[in-house]
């Protein structure tokens, strides 16, 4: 019976890619008798789950969709280590038990594309990057982007609040960090939304910026995270993954704030260290659980359209900051509708949040300049 579904999903998949790439293209022939556990998934993580951020989300929506769709499901961990990346596509292309083949971010998409480009019978998401329909054949791959500048300008907004307030965790310079797992456009992204942010709160904010050159090594995450604070930030946000945990703690130990990425990092650690809670002022929130299984519901029923690329922001509620008692305990009244006011603005078109996607290295480096102490 599994052959059989098999041979009808690769001709299923076949004629519609005749029928043009932005065609929407069902998995499974709506007519056809199929099992619950037909539809075989297939998570590839490029570095390890258990960073309580990105990974752990993006396996939650996986999870979900085996819940709720009655998919199989699988994750495999690649531990950072980026020659694994084609070889274990094709493996599971190649293979006539997955379907669908997951996987983010901008690490990754040059090797699920060239791999996409071979196996036209099955079908790769792409989340959390951008694929390029011009330089692949590629119908079958579907990719989103969330607008991680947006929610990185709220963040950036509460950093320049506490800064620039009578915090007890606050000095009297107008320095905040930003401390990231490596340096590319996707990660730049984040800091120029960081930075423009905090500057609507004060012009004269500076923003200590470093890159660990890793996204698992932990201790020298803590080594930078304290260091910034040892020059005058007294708030830091982290964009480092795993190696991002070792920023927070610093922090905590240093008596500083610090700001979490793509999950709500305060809610995620109370129940084994509650005062690294209390010092997570918020979090930029992308909901990548909700993204990885809107994306896999949309491929079992049809609706998605492969050979497109998504982009997700503040408007439909993809990205955001991390509302919670702690934010709640930690801002006035007055400062939270500021940070409001701002997230409104944005939604409306009003503010327009710089991206360093399609940022010259010159322009990027000149930000960079403007805010350094």
């Amino acid at each position: 019976m599994k052959k059989v579904i098999a041979m009808t999903l690769s001709a299923i998949l076949m004629l519609g890619m005749f029928a043009g790439c932005a065609e929407k293209k069902p998995v499974i022939d709506a007519d056809a008798e199929v099992k619950d556990d037909s539809i075989g998934v297939v998570l590839v993580v490029n570095t390890n789950l258990g960073d309580k951020s990105f990974c752990d989300l993006s396996y939650q929506g996986l999870q979900r969709a085996e819940t709720e769709l009655g998919v199989r499901i699988k994750v495999v961990e690649l531990g950072g280590d980026a020659t694994k990346q084609v070889p274990t596509f094709t493996e599971f292309a190649e293979s006539d038990d997955w379907d669908i083949i997951v996987s983010g971010t901008y690490n990754v998409a040059e090797s699920m594309m060239e791999v996409a480009e071979q196996y036209h019978n099955k079908q790769f998401i792409l989340y959390d990057a951008a694929g390029d329909y011009e330089a692949y054949d590629i119908p079958n791959l579907y990719s989103v982007e969330h607008l991680q500048n947006e929610g990185s300008f709220l963040v950036g907004a509460c950093a320049g609040i506490l800064t620039t307030s009578d915090n007890e965790r606050a000095n009297e310079e107008n320095i905040i960090g930003f401390v990231a797992g490596g340096e590319n456009s996707s990660i730049n992204d984040f800091l120029v939304g960081y930075i423009q942010g905090a500057q609507a709160i004060s012009e004269d904010i500076e923003v200590l910026i470093s890159y660990i050159g890793d996204f698992k090594d932990s201790a020298k995450g803590k080594e930078m995270s304290i260091a910034q604070i040892n020059q005058g930030a007294d708030v830091i946000f982290q964009v480092a993954a795993m190696a991002g945990l070792g920023v927070i703690d610093g922090a905590k130990e240093q008596g500083a704030y610090a700001i979490g990425v793509d999950q709500d990092q305060a809610i995620t650690f109370e129940e084994t260290d509650a005062e690294i809670s209390e010092i997570i002022a918020t979090s930029m929130v992308k909901f990548v659980d909700n993204t990885v299984f809107n994306a896999i519901k949309g491929a079992v029923d049809g609706t998605l359209e492969f050979g497109t690329a998504d982009k997700v922001g503040l408007a439909d509620g993809s990205v955001g900051i991390a509302r919670n008692k702690y934010y709640d305990a930690l801002f006035t009244d007055e400062e939270k509708a500021i940070i409001d006011d701002l997230e409104q603005k944005i939604i409306s078109g009003e503010i327009v949040v710089d991206s360093a996607l399609d940022m010259s290295t010159e322009d990027m480096q000149a930000i960079k300049d403007s805010v350094r102490p």
